[in-house]
């Protein structure tokens, strides 16, 4: 593993135990083994370590995802990834694609070079777990949406069992099946 990559890595580490909206290169930095000289030298500026940072982070969460859906039915594709971002040990990497989303809108000079994809390759994903139709992308905006809406839910309360409920309530609308 190259250099820059062993940094980007430890930062995602230091990133999903501290968030972003604080972050300061020298802390970072000390943090992680390094200087704030050497960061900027491997990735030229704070904007695009965080870039790449998330980049991996979104990578490494659709890859996780794209494995798991292999081995689930077609039609399961809600209800997995749910199960999947609500595990203790994705939520982390959920609430930290989640905050860098709303920095964006704070401050998107420095954040926006994360979302320029991210976006698009969710969408992407999403599409291809649903029925096609001429209607597939709005679909999969609606899905998106609501997943985020939940998922925002149930970090802000711990309320697993409603939002859950209420996925289930969604997927069985999206399925045909209301009185599920």
């Amino acid at each position: 593993m190259s250099r820059k990559n062993e940094l980007r890595d430890k930062a995602l580490d230091y990133f999903l135990e501290h968030g972003l909206a604080e972050l300061s290169l020298r802390p970072l930095a000390d943090e992680i083994g390094t200087s704030s000289r050497l960061l900027i030298y491997h990735f030229e500026s704070k904007e695009k370590l965080i870039a790449a940072v998330m980049e991996e982070a979104r990578s490494r969460t659709q890859r996780s995802f794209a494995e798991l859906l292999e081995q689930a039915d077609q039609d399961a594709g809600l209800r997995v990834f749910w199960g999947w971002v609500t595990d203790p040990k994705n939520v982390g990497c959920a609430r930290l694609l989640h905050e860098v989303q709303v920095l964006a809108l704070r401050k998107p000079e420095i954040y926006s070079q994360y979302l320029d994809n991210a976006s698009v390759s969710w969408l992407n994903v999403i599409e291809s777990r649903i029925p096609r139709s001429p209607n597939s992308r709005a679909i999969a905006t609606l899905c998106g949406a609501v997943i985020d809406g939940l998922l925002l839910d149930y970090m802000s309360t711990g309320d697993l069992g409603r939002t859950t409920d209420a996925l289930n309530i969604f997927d069985s609308l999206l399925q045909g099946n209301a009185s599920e």
